[in-house]
């Protein structure tokens, strides 16, 4: 292996951005570059100032926005229990119930899905969801959600104690609470290890909101953590709780969360009095 000419590999990579248009193939093909060079004995491309200038450029003109998915709302939720009907397949409960809990309790998706079936307690007038491990949590202490009984439809602790009563749980076991399900010639059923993945997840997720009228392309199961969020956000929940709820460690993180209605928005002008 010889030592690159700068300007051949610059323009390698400039073909290559076109060609792909995505920034990832082309760090791709510088680090696996400097990975040969190393080997080789030679100084990496990554070393090079017109290399990391090029490599910068590139990177600003494959640049793509950021684009939020919208946050779920209570309406798009009861819309999803309504669809139930008299006799739900388990599968469609344990949708529901996926849904209900991460909307209340702003969980992710590697939250809920990591849930235990003994890290959920019932109470007369709530439900306590202890969370072993989360994005924030560096020093995995676990944190435990509180959530009320509201009495409405869309409660999310009744139609967990639906999901669980459905699935025959256990909560003493520390089996996944949400795993993929079977069918039998007796009905669904829970299999019996393994947790449900989040290409499935999403998959069911977004297939009901199709059934329902929305546009799937608009949201994605974060929509349900920023949906809660927006939700508290808008009912005026003080920041100290609101941050505890969501396991928030910094206003900026928080704040990402909630879509502002206009009439929020309007409020701030409004507020100065002209």
């Amino acid at each position: 292996v010889y030592p690159i000419e700068e300007a051949h590999f610059a323009l390698y990579l400039q073909h290559l951005a076109k060609t792909s248009g995505f920034k990832a193939t082309v760090e791709e093909a510088v680090n696996a570059m400097a990975w040969v060079q190393q080997l080789a004995g030679h100084p990496p491309v990554t070393a090079s100032p017109f290399i990391r200038a090029t490599l910068a450029g590139l990177r600003r003109q494959l640049a793509r926005p950021k684009v939020r998915k919208e946050p779920a709302t209570v309406e798009m939720l009861s819309s999803m229990v309504e669809s139930l009907g008299p006799a739900p397949k388990l599968s469609d409960i344990r949708l529901v119930a996926g849904a209900l809990l991460a909307f209340a309790a702003f969980l992710r998706f590697d939250e809920l899905s990591k849930l235990r079936c003994c890290d959920v307690t019932f109470s007369e007038s709530a439900m306590s969801v202890h969370i072993t491990a989360s994005k924030t949590d560096q020093y995995r202490q676990g944190d435990t959600v509180l959530i009320a009984r509201t009495g409405h439809s869309t409660c999310p602790v009744a139609m967990l104690e639906r999901y669980v009563a459905a699935a025959e749980i256990s909560l003493s076991s520390e089996l996944h609470l949400f795993r993929g399900v079977t069918t039998t010639g007796k009905g669904e059923r829970l299999r019996p290890s393994g947790g449900l993945s989040y290409t499935r997840m999403r998959e069911l997720f977004l297939a009901k909101l199709d059934q329902l009228g929305y546009d799937r392309r608009q949201f994605g199961l974060h929509s349900l953590r920023a949906g809660g969020a927006t939700a508290a956000a808008a009912a005026g929940v003080p920041d100290r709780l609101f941050k505890r709820h969501g396991r928030w460690k910094s206003e900026t993180a928080k704040d990402g969360y909630v879509k502002d209605s206009e009439g929020a928005r309007l409020s701030v002008s409004k507020g100065l009095n002209l």
